[in-house]
């Protein structure tokens, strides 16, 4: 696989399927990222062809070219902090969940379709592969930077979080009109509302 366009240094438009019909991200070489440092300096460790998670065996896995095949190498997800996939998507694995990287910027966005086996209450899920994750509706999270906790992408936290460092952000999120919301995307600008508002507030919180 010709992986010479994963080396792009500039941002563009992903197009993707879904509410998230692009997002500004820049794309990243397929790997494991131990750190968001790595992520940003583009250098995965092991750098492969492609990688998914989880496997049967709840292992992050990167296909590394060796010679004229490719072998699989696992990787233990609690030592990394995210994994780009061969068709370019990043996800941040934070406390054991997988989170796909929509925008990332000092407020970043995350969408998830999948659900904790125990919080779907579904034992035979959890007893199975995959490390009892289900499908289910697209959930959104966000984050202070790339290493920061992740939260419910709602008003009640976003105000909990930036109140006091960007109070004009928190002001605009309470002029939403009803039905508006945040992961609307604006086809113009291929950003999500909440991403315009943020930056249209400037915000100067550091990753």
């Amino acid at each position: 696989m010709n992986t010479r366009g994963y080396w792009v240094g500039f941002s563009m438009l992903l197009a993707t399927a879904g509410p998230a019909a692009a997002q500004a991200v820049t794309i990243a070489p397929p790997g494991a990222y131990r750190t968001a440092a790595a992520y940003r300096l583009r250098k995965p460790q092991p750098a492969g062809t492609d990688a998914f998670y989880p496997d049967k065996r709840g292992q992050l896995v990167v296909e590394v070219p060796r010679g004229t095949k490719t072998v699989k190498q696992r990787v233990a997800p609690d030592s990394v902090w995210g994994y780009t996939s061969g068709k370019g998507r990043t996800f941040r694995l934070h406390r054991g969940e997988e989170y796909r990287l929509e925008f990332a910027d000092t407020l970043c966005v995350y969408s998830s379709n999948t659900t904790p086996a125990k919080a779907a209450g579904d034992a035979a899920v959890a007893a199975g592969p995959g490390g009892g994750r289900t499908i289910g509706a697209t959930r959104y999270f966000f984050s202070r930077g790339l290493t920061g906790l992740v939260f419910p992408l709602t008003v009640r936290y976003l105000r909990d979080m930036y109140e006091a460092s960007n109070p004009a952000f928190v002001a605009a999120l309470g002029q939403l009109r009803l039905g508006q919301s945040l992961t609307d995307v604006d086809r113009k600008t291929g950003l999500f509302r909440v991403t315009t508002l943020y930056r249209e507030a400037a915000g100067e919180e550091k990753p």
